[in-house]
């Protein structure tokens, strides 16, 4: 016979791997500059997968938070590395515009969750983050795509050299 322990007095939440669960965390991976992450809706199970990306000559010039041009796009295909089709551009602190090469417009679903996501993002909304949104990110760092192996960079979703935290 298994006894299993009924008495667990450890009132902290588990959370599984890839999950972010504070706003900081959040915006800070999505902003990272290389970022996938699927937001899933905790009342209609639905889900959708996102690449943001920073303008390559934006980095390049070091240039830093609202001068940074993102690009928006949604997995729309079964390759996760290669079936996202563009939807628009994101600047800090997370307004989207969609843009005359965009491949969907304002009616798509997809459009309207980023949309009400980003806008949830600027204002860092108490009661959202687990209780109606989860954002998973896929175990690469937001930043350089890198698989991440360290745990603490597991839970953020950044690596520790892209995240500053490496000696």
């Amino acid at each position: 016979m298994i006894e299993h322990d009924t008495m667990n007095t450890d009132a902290t939440p588990v959370v599984p791997p890839g999950q972010l669960v504070t706003w900081d965390a959040v915006k800070e991976f999505v902003f990272a500059g290389n970022a996938r992450f699927t937001l899933r809706s905790l009342r209609t199970g639905m889900r959708y997968t996102y690449l943001v990306r920073a303008r390559k000559e934006d980095l390049a010039a070091g240039k830093t938070g609202p001068a940074i041009t993102y690009f928006a796009s949604l997995l729309r295909g079964p390759d996760n590395e290669a079936d996202y089709k563009y939807m628009g551009v994101v600047r800090l602190p997370g307004y989207f515009w969609i843009t005359p090469a965009s491949k969907m417009g304002r009616d798509a679903p997809a459009y309207k969750v980023l949309v009400w996501f980003l806008d949830r993002l600027r204002e860092s909304r108490d009661g959202v983050l687990g209780a109606v949104l989860e954002v998973w990110h896929e175990g690469k760092c937001g930043r350089c795509g890198r698989t991440l192996t360290v745990p603490e960079s597991i839970a953020n979703g950044l690596g520790p050299v892209c995240d500053g935290r490496a000696a």
